[in-house]
This record gives C-alpha cells, sequence and structure tokens, in this order.
C-alpha cells in the first residue's frame, strides 16, 4: 500500500499541508516500511485546476489514501474516480498521520472540505474582494473544522492552567499560514498579545530574527514576554524560557493563535504532547 500525504516540507517530520491541490509537497510512503518519496507539486502556482492535476499526479504514483488538510470539489470527483480514499482534517506532522493511519484512528472523508481555487494567494483586480471573502471564509471553515477534530483528539489531553497575574503581561504565538506553528523555532511570524486583567488588550505580529539556538528565547524575554503557547519546542529551548522566567506551553493543538490565547486565558486550553523533541 502507498498513502499520499501533502506536506509543508520533503520529509516524515514536516507537517502535513492544509491545503491538497497548492501543497508544497507529497509525500508517498509505504506505512509497513516507512520508506517514501517526496515530490514538490508541480500544480501548487496553477491559476486553476490545480486539485484535479494534483489527484492525477497521486493516482499515477499508485497511491491507495490521501491524507491532508482540506480536499477542493474537483480533486475529491478526481481522486474517487482512481478509488482513492481520502482524509481529510490532519493537523501534525506526516510521520504522525502515519502512526494515527496504521492505528485505524483516521476514517475516510465524504466530499469536499472547501470550495474551489481554496488556497490561491494571488488575485486578479476583477473580483478581486469577492474571491477574498471566499478564501477567509473557507480558512474559517477549515479552522472550525480542525478545532473540532483536535478536540475529539484530546479528550484524554490536558487543560493548561494560566499564570494568576493581574495586570499586563504579554503572551507570544508563533505562526504559520495563520495557524499555531508546531515547530516554533522554524515560524514565520510571532503573534505578541498584550494582556490586562486577562484580556487581550493590544496585538501585533513580528517577524522572529534568524533561527539559531538561543537567539528567540533572548528576543522573547527582550519583548517582554511571559507566556509562549507552541505546538513543539526542543528541550534545551524549554530551559532557556524557564531561564528567562518564560512558561512555555507546548503540545498546542493547530489552531487560530487569539482562540488559543483566550482558552489559555480561560484554563481550557487542551494540550498534546510536544511535538518536538530533539
Amino acid at each position: 500500500m502507498k498513502i499520499a500525504i501533502s506536506a509543508t516540507g520533503k520529509d516524515l517530520d514536516s507537517n502535513v499541508d492544509p491545503r491538497f491541490g497548492r501543497c508544497a509537497y507529497f509525500i508517498i510512503v509505504d506505512p509497513d516500511t516507512m520508506e517514501y518519496e517526496a515530490f514538490e507539486n508541480q500544480s501548487a502556482m496553477l491559476g486553476g485546476g490545480a486539485g484535479i492535476q494534483a489527484a492525477q499526479f497521486i493516482a499515477s504514483k499508485g497511491a491507495e489514501v490521501v491524507i491532508t488538510g482540506n480536499c477542493g470539489p474537483n480533486a475529491v470527483r478526481t481522486l474517487e474516480a482512481a478509488g482513492i480514499k481520502i482524509i481529510t482534517g490532519y493537523n501534525g506532522t506526516v510521520r504522525q498521520a502515519i502512526e494515527d493511519f496504521k492505528m485505524e484512528r483516521l476514517k475516510p472523508t465524504s466530499g469536499p472540505t472547501v470550495q474551489e481555487h481554496f488556497g490561491i494567494r494571488e488575485v486578479s483586480a476583477k473580483g478581486s474582494e469577492l474571491t477574498e471573502l471566499k478564501e477567509q471564509a473557507a480558512l474559517l471553515k477549515r479552522q472550525l473544522d480542525m478545532i473540532e477534530r483536535r478536540i475529539s483528539q484530546l479528550e484524554g489531553g490536558t487543560s493548561v492552567q494560566p499564570q494568576k497575574r493581574s495586570g499586563l503581561m504579554k503572551i507570544a504565538v508563533p505562526i504559520d499560514g495563520g495557524l499555531i506553528s508546531q515547530h516554533f523555532g522554524h515560524a514565520e511570524l510571532f503573534l505578541i498579545a498584550e494582556i490586562e486583567d486577562g484580556e487581550i488588550k493590544r496585538t501585533e505580529t513580528k517577524t522572529p530574527p534568524p533561527h539559531e539556538p538561543g537567539v528567540i528565547p533572548k528576543w522573547m524575554s527582550e519583548l517582554g514576554v511571559n507566556v509562549i503557547i507552541t505546538g513543539g519546542m526542543g528541550r534545551r529551548a524549554l530551559a532557556l524560557f524557564d531561564g528567562y522566567g518564560i512558561k512555555a506551553v507546548v503540545g498546542a493543538p493547530q489552531i487560530d493563535p487569539i482562540e488559543a490565547i483566550k482558552e489559555y486565558l480561560r484554563g481550557t486550553l487542551r494540550t498534546g504532547e510536544n511535538v518536538c523533541s530533539h
């Protein structure tokens, strides 16, 4: 058997890309041997038909199952016609997806989860507002689907209790593609939220400095951050944050960062395993 997974990178520790037709890479894995091949998605930048071409490519590689975040109607029809099972709504790494599949924790999806053209980043001047609104609606739906699935996965997880503070505090969240990054050191941006008396008063996004050992914890300290919420963090980074007096909350699901902060402040943020163990 071969399983095709949409991925943000070229190896098994890459995150599952929430886009199917416009993902960065496809990783084809033999779940019995864990041998795999990574292919750059040549359809990602197409103006239209990306889902169909991506599905045809997957079929040509002999895949029997697809695991991804979301899948549009054209891709679903093409995959189903090829007899390929579709599993959507997954967040985590490629390796975790294979393990969950082998443990029979994943169920096939019936029907598309987003509209056509989901994931297109550039829009033409004509009708751009309508297209952008459709993309935003699709993104919100995807986030809601991921949150609901993650809640089901984490029913046995742990609720993180917030630090009891009065006055001002700052919470930092690394983000990729608008959602919590699962590897804080490689995040595109950091959301910094100022909290006063348990309420979010102000937010801003900042581009992190180049990722080198010790740089980001020091940067967070200079920004006055009290708490960082992320999917994964290595042992050394955990120790550095602790040394700066910054509480690190790891194992956070791949959800909207503002919602994660609100859940943390309410004491309802449920976390799983630290996805980064180095």
